[in-house]
């Protein structure tokens, strides 16, 4: 049958159930055959129970436009469903409905039994009266779901498929990834999670405080990281001091070095100097002085000679002479 000839009356996708059953109803729809005028319903049931499931007997309760009971289809029955934990059944298995004035129609489970001979019954006639509701994880989460993953990584679990905020109550806890457990499963019976680590790990005030000790102590690796900047920026500076007063020292040992040396050419200079000057003095000035000296002394005795009147010569004067 073609699809575009089926008309949905109505859709339910509220995931429902009700304290101890052992299935729960997922989905509900109403749809009108446009081509024969039939009208069907079918429901999307999950297995709740550890056990693989193999029949389940439910009633069909229809309802006009103002809800009000036309008719109640009693003892519907699946079976070979082979549903294990978790698995949803009967949603393509149409039901057909006898009053097409039918607008919606409510499930209720009458027995469910078990491959391993277990069996559930409803004698009460309780009805799908919880919803399961989970939001997101992330909308709930927000800025802290970084946090969240971040602990799932560090745990091993793959965070991705954790989308869902988990919900605990009395009898059962709705893990992370959407399935169903009961209040004494301590791990998910489906990926395994642990329930208190989930509950710890997902709860805000928790996560809120491990983003602040994750802020502080990045505030204090940021501040003992400038702190080692500014600690070696003044290294720097101080080896720059000493290596510029170092170069100064070096620089004037140089420049004495240098006068130092220029003095030693200029007192050598002067004693050359003086010693040339000596030499001349004594080789050619002094000399000269003692000559015109003995020659005034002789002139002067040549004429004192003339001047005097002559005098005898002892024999003895005369001989030397």
């Amino acid at each position: 049958m073609a699809e575009e000839n089926i008309k949905m009356i109505e859709t339910q996708n509220d995931a429902m159930w009700f304290e101890g059953s052992p299935v729960a109803v997922y989905a509900v729809r109403l749809a009108l055959n446009v081509d024969t005028g039939d009208v069907f319903t079918s429901a999307k049931f999950v297995n709740l129970y550890p056990s693989v499931l193999q029949t389940i007997v439910f009633d069909v309760i229809c309802y006009d436009a103002f809800r009000k009971p036309i008719t109640r289809l009693t003892n519907l029955r699946f079976d070979n469903v082979e549903a294990e934990r978790n698995a949803p059944f009967g949603y393509h298995r149409k039901i057909e409905v006898p009053d097409i004035s039918t607008r919606n129609v409510e499930y209720i489970i009458r027995y469910v039994g078990y491959a391993n001979g277990e069996t559930w019954e409803n004698p009460d006639d309780r009805r799908f009266d919880t919803r399961l509701e989970q939001e997101n994880i992330y909308s709930v989460q927000g800025n802290y779901n970084k946090q969240f993953l971040d602990i799932c990584t560090r745990s091993g679990i793959n965070g991705m498929n954790l989308v869902l905020q988990p919900v605990f109550a009395p009898d059962h806890w709705l893990c992370a990834c959407g399935a169903f457990n009961w209040a004494d499963e301590e791990k998910c019976s489906q990926c395994n999670v642990n329930r208190e680590w989930l509950r710890k790990s997902t709860d805000l005030s928790l996560l809120r405080q491990k983003q602040e000790r994750e802020a502080e102590a990045t505030q204090k690796i940021r501040e003992q990281v400038a702190s080692y900047a500014a600690q070696d920026n003044r290294e720097a500076q101080k080896a720059e001091f000493e290596q510029r007063r170092e170069n100064y020292q070096q620089e004037v040992k140089q420049q004495k070095r240098q006068m130092t040396h220029k003095m030693m050419r200029i007192i050598i200079a002067i004693l050359l100097i003086l010693g040339v000057g000596a030499y001349i003095l004594f080789t050619f000035v002094f000399p000269k002085f003692g000559e015109a000296e003995e020659y005034q002394k002789a002139e002067k005795t040549l004429s004192v000679s003339a001047t005097a009147p002559p005098q005898e010569k002892t024999l003895s004067e005369a001989w030397k002479a």
